[in-house]
Formats: C-alpha cells, sequence, structure tokens
C-alpha cells in the first residue's frame, strides 16, 4: 500500500518568504504542513530500507521512534511519541517514504485535520532534491523567490537581533558571499525543476505574493486541486491563536504575526550602498536577469 502519495514540498532559499507560504497553505483544512524538521533526510541512512515486517517489529518502531524524537526542531510539532507508534503500528507502511508519511498525518491528527495533501517547508531541502524525487516521485514542489538584495538585507536585520533559541538561524551578512549562495541556490532550485514534470513544479516570486496574495494563492490552489479561500490570507491571526509557527522559532519570524504585507520590497535600495548593490549584481546577476529582478 502507498500511503505517501504525492507530497508538497515548498522549497526556496532562506528568507524569502517559504515560512509565509507554509502558514497560508498549512491553514488550508485539507493541507497539513507542519513546522520545519529535516528527519526524512536526516534518517534516511538508517531506515531506507524499510518495510511491513520493520513496521511489525517493536524493535524498529521504537528505533525509528526514538531517533525521530530526537531529531532536530522536531520537538516544535508537539506530537509524542505514542501518538507516532501508533500511526506506524497502524499503517503499517511499506517503505521508508511510507514511514515519513505516517508521521505527517500523526501530525495532521493532532491538529484536528482530515488531511488531503501533507507537505514540508524546509530550506535545506534545496540540497537534497534529488533524494526526495527518488523517495516521492510523485511530489510537487513550491518554489519561491525573492530578490537577492532584499534576501541579504533580511539576513543582516536576522543577525543584528540575536536570540536565544537553541534553532536561532546563522548567517552570513558579506555580500559577496551571500549573493554567491543566493544565485547558486535559486539556479540549483531551477535546473532541478526543470527535469520533473511540468504539472509537478510550480514557481511563485515573492514581490508578486505580497502583492496580490488573492491572486497568486487563488493560482496556488487551483495548481494544487484545493478549493481557494479568502480565509487563508488571515494566518497571521490563526497563527497567533494557535502558534502555527513555533515560539523558539518567532525571534526571526516576527512578521508572521503580522498581515501580508509588501514594505519590505525593495528594501536594498535604502539599506544598500551602490558598491554592496553593484557587487551582489556583479555575483549573482544571472538569477537576478531571470527572474526579472534586473
Amino acid at each position: 500500500m502507498n500511503i505517501s502519495r504525492a507530497p508538497l514540498f515548498v522549497i526556496g532559499n532562506p528568507r524569502s518568504g517559504t515560512t509565509l507560504l507554509r502558514l497560508i497553505l498549512a491553514v488550508h483544512e485539507n493541507i497539513t504542513i507542519p513546522p520545519e524538521c529535516g528527519f526524512i533526510v536526516w534518517l534516511h541512512d538508517k531506515y531506507h530500507a524499510w518495510s511491513i515486517s520493520d513496521s511489525m517489529s517493536d524493535a524498529m518502531r521504537v528505533s525509528f521512534v526514538s531517533d525521530l524524537m530526537l531529531s532536530k526542531k522536531f520537538d516544535t510539532w508537539g506530537v509524542c511519541a505514542s501518538a507516532i507508534d501508533a500511526f506506524i503500528r497502524d499503517g503499517q507502511p511499506a517503505s521508508y517514504a511510507d514511514l515519513c508519511a505516517m508521521v505527517y498525518y500523526a501530525y495532521a491528527s493532532v491538529q484536528g485535520k482530515r488531511t488531503v495533501i501533507w507537505g514540508d517547508k524546509n530550506n535545506f531541502h534545496v540540497n537534497h532534491l534529488g533524494l526526495l524525487a527518488e523517495l516521492f516521485p510523485c511530489a510537487r514542489y513550491l518554489n519561491i523567490v525573492r530578490d537577492g538584495r532584499d534576501v541579504l538585507c533580511s539576513y543582516r536585520e536576522v543577525m543584528a537581533n540575536p536570540s536565544n533559541s537553541p534553532y536561532s538561524p546563522r548567517l552570513d551578512v558579506d555580500v559577496q558571499k551571500v549573493s554567491r549562495e543566493w544565485a547558486r541556490n535559486v539556479i540549483m532550485v531551477r535546473n532541478f525543476l526543470l527535469d520533473v514534470s511540468p504539472a509537478q513544479a510550480k514557481t511563485v516570486r515573492y514581490e508578486d505574493l505580497v502583492a496580490t496574495p488573492d491572486v497568486l494563492v487563488n493560482d496556488v490552489c487551483n495548481w494544487l486541486g484545493v478549493q481557494y479561500s479568502g480565509s487563508l490570507l488571515s494566518f497571521n491571526t490563526i497563527n497567533k491563536l494557535k502558534a502555527l509557527e513555533p515560539k523558539k522559532t518567532m525571534d526571526w519570524k516576527r512578521r508572521t504575526l503580522e498581515p501580508i504585507s509588501a514594505a519590505t520590497v525593495g528594501r536594498y535600495k535604502n539599506e544598500l550602498s551602490e558598491n554592496e548593490v553593484e557587487a551582489f549584481i556583479s555575483a549573482g546577476r544571472e538569477p537576478l536577469e531571470i527572474y526579472g529582478y534586473i
């Protein structure tokens, strides 16, 4: 039995709006996208040969659940070990992909959702797209791109406001390093998506999302085959009520408590020097041109 179905992976360079997209879609009654945790990649080497017999083995289930619970950031999901174990025992996943899907269904159950689509948002997945495609051949990829010059400004803002969270990001602030990293990530994702079925890939720009959120989110919902509702754009209110974005990451994601705004679009014009803008363009010209930023 294949229970992994066609998951949705929200991908993009850090500080490009991936969390914003996650929260908008996570509000949907038929979509589940938990806070980020890279367990699919981290536990793959140990459990990639999973079978139904492993599902029925107390020792293997205990081992997997124990490793899962110790995975970085999984504590932010609010799912207990017994719930995960029960889903694995009852679902008897026949593969590692199905095993991973069980974890998302367990999260959905805790959230009181009857999930049609389960998904994942994780920026570090840009380095593991081949593995995701191997595990989930029918997966869909929602890629978001943001002007790299504004990304640099966002990096600097985050690093200028230290956090005591064990999960606080460590981001470069050097214009050359950020430009090269951003260009590499954007082009790498673009090239990967060119090789998958057009029906499985969709790329949006952050600037378009914040300019006309109703139009863009409706388009994404049509692509996913789910009903659009204007209530999805009230994600910030629901986030306040249900803490969809964990407290441990809120220091650098405070804007998830606010309505969608285009206020940070083009911030680089006021925050970067002319020399910095020129340096960024020099190192990141190709993706800046491809996505219409210059």
